[in-house]
């Protein structure tokens, strides 16, 4: 993948975990029981429906699939330009269209149509995911935390068993990631309450964002001479003997 440009702090990652599980939990509790962020549950949805002949309970789905795949495309778009001299990171664009969308979305009134609010926080959730792919040199995902899983249990397998003592840091970095997810959800729900900030609660995620933004833009000032070609998430992944970028939920 050309997406990165760099591999992110392992407090960055955490926080885009966070992201990733809030706004998870947003989208269920607030707007219908649907997971916006992993794609997975929605094409299985998708195919159940159309199995049982129900087409558009099926076709109910379908924008939010369709919205996360433009999603991946744009930042596969933006992954193309990053040689230019004028466009070398795009990183800060990425955090900064996450942050307007979600930003529009709790400025919608609280009877715009779930669909709207899903396909936003799905598109949101494929910018991130395809841009955010490592953590140090170890492969992760923001948004879901199926390969997250995968990998910390190889990882901390190779390390207790003195397979590959290195795998440590590796183990550290995920827990933090897989935790940080947990939280982040739980925060969802109780943000995304009827009695809380309900459909408005992305305003928080959108805050969590401007702040690695922030320390994104801070770092890149400081040490200009790190955009520099991250290592490859494949090769990261097989130290620990899988891929967890590419988990789905």
């Amino acid at each position: 993948m050309r997406v990165r440009s760099r591999a992110e702090h392992p407090a960055t990652g955490a926080a885009l975990a966070v992201v990733g599980g809030f706004l998870d939990a947003y989208t269920f509790v607030a707007h219908d029981g649907v997971f916006a962020n992993a794609q997975t549950g929605n094409v299985v949805l998708v195919a159940v429906a159309w199995a049982r002949g129900d087409g558009p309970h099926a076709a109910r789905y379908l924008p939010i699939i369709a919205t996360f795949v433009l999603g991946l495309v744009a930042a596969e778009v933006l992954a193309a330009h990053r040689h230019r001299r004028w466009f070398h990171d795009p990183t800060r664009l990425v955090l900064g269209t996450e942050i307007l969308v979600l930003l529009a979305v709790a400025a919608l009134p609280r009877t715009a149509p779930h669909l709207v609010t899903t396909c936003a926080v799905s598109f949101v959730a494929a910018l991130q995911v395809t841009t955010f792919r490592l953590v140090r040199d170890t492969s992760y995902s923001t948004t879901m935390t199926t390969g997250n899983l995968r990998t910390l249990v190889t990882a901390a397998y190779e390390w207790l068993t003195g397979y590959d003592p290195a795998q440590r840091a590796a183990v550290a970095r995920l827990s933090a990631v897989v935790l940080a997810f947990a939280a982040g959800a739980g925060a969802g729900a109780l943000a995304s309450g009827p009695d809380a900030l309900g459909t408005r609660a992305t305003v928080l995620a959108a805050a969590v964002l401007a702040g690695v933004l922030t320390a994104v833009e801070t770092h890149t000032r400081r040490h200009p001479h790190t955009l520099v070609p991250a290592p490859d998430p494949g090769r990261a992944a097989a130290r620990v003997g899988a891929r967890a970028g590419d988990g789905a939920d």
